[in-house]
Order: structure tokens, then C-alpha cells, then sequence
């Protein structure tokens, strides 16, 4: 890369590294302040960009997109993308090392679940009980 390229690149980033940060306060400016304010009119705008329908519901309120409407599936990326930078984050893929791993704990979840009705068998209530209260403990641990 030559030293143009990165000059580019640093002005390209130089314009959006604010972004997020114009985003939230140009929310505020409007009169929404919180995530929760922000997430009818983050809705209806998207919609309006993806030509997407959204409802809202009679009882509640509440501005939902159209689950049915083809392009319910981008539109709730556009919206969930905003969202998040409004809370300031992102989204990140999930790695397969990941899925694996909870995979792998699922299934050393569902042996202990087994081993622990067969222990069952025989024993008196305060035994039971103690063998309960290890066996959730440990699934307590796993689900965190």
C-alpha cells in the first residue's frame, strides 16, 4: 500500500470514526434520549429505506416490524445495526470454536443429567436432596 492509500484510509476513517458518537448525540438533540425511545423511530426509519411494513400494535403501542413483508429480514438487520451502535457496540459473529465448545458442554450437561436420575435409585430423600443440589449448582455454572 503506498502512502496515499493510507492517507485514505485514515480520512475515511477520520469521518466515520465519530459516527456512532453523532448518532447518539444527534438522537438526544431530537428527544430520544434512551435506547428504549430510540427503537419505534429506528424502526419506522428503516422501513422507510427498505420499503419494509411495520405495525403497531393496538393495546401496547409498540412499533413492530412485519414479519410477513419480504424485506423483513434486511430491515431487521438495518435496525438491529443501529440499535446496537446506539448502545454502543456491534455485532460479532460467532465463532465455530464457540458453537463447539457449548455443543461439547451440552452434551457433558445431558450425561450428568442421566447419571443423576440413576442415582436416584435407592437412596433416602436427604441424599436425593444433596445429589440435587450439587448437580444444579453445576448446571447453574454451565448456563452462565
Amino acid at each position: 500500500m503506498t502512502i496515499q492509500n493510507k492517507q485514505q484510509a485514515f480520512t475515511t476513517l477520520n469521518t466515520f470514526a465519530t459516527a456512532r458518537v453523532q448518532l447518539i448525540k444527534g438522537m438526544r438533540d431530537a428527544g430520544y434520549a434512551t435506547v428504549e425511545e430510540c427503537r419505534p423511530i429506528v424502526i419506522e426509519w428503516a422501513c422507510s429505506k427498505t420499503k419494509c411494513k411495520f405495525n403497531v400494535s393496538e393495546s401496547t403501542g409498540k412499533v413492530m416490524l412485519d414479519s410477513k413483508h419480504k424485506q423483513y429480514e434486511k430491515t431487521k438487520t438495518v435496525v438491529r445495526d443501529i440499535m446496537l451502535m446506539l448502545q454502543g457496540t456491534t455485532r460479532h459473529a460467532e465463532t465455530k470454536a464457540n458453537t463447539s465448545d457449548r455443543t461439547e458442554e451440552i452434551k457433558v450437561s445431558k450425561t450428568k443429567v442421566k447419571a443423576f436420575v440413576q442415582l436416584y435409585q435407592g437412596l433416602s430423600i436427604d441424599e436425593i436432596k444433596a445429589y440435587h443440589a450439587e448437580a444444579l449448582a453445576q448446571i447453574k455454572a454451565m448456563t452462565k
